[in-house]
């Protein structure tokens, strides 16, 4: 059993999952630790936020700030009317 902690991954999901295969992670025994920025820049954010879910109790993330900006976007709230609440 092994944790293991990555950040800012940035929408790459095929970049996530090929440092996976390279240390071998196994979501059985193994956990992941995904730090800030899961989604933005790479082509594949709903990738990597699909895999994320698909993980269940394997993942632990903390949401960096272009996760809680998605968030706000989604929410149907701006940056003004998101710092007023």
């Amino acid at each position: 059993m092994a944790t293991y902690a990555i950040g800012d991954l940035q929408g790459c999901y095929s970049t996530l999952r090929r440092l996976l295969d390279k240390i071998e992670f196994d979501a059985a025994p193994d956990r992941v630790w995904l730090v800030g920025d899961l989604v933005n820049r790479g082509p594949q954010s709903l990738a990597v936020l699909c895999f994320v879910k698909s993980l269940v109790t394997r993942a632990v993330t903390v949401l960096g700030n272009h996760d809680l900006h998605l968030m706000v976007v989604a929410a149907g709230m701006s940056r003004r009317t998101a710092a007023t609440r």
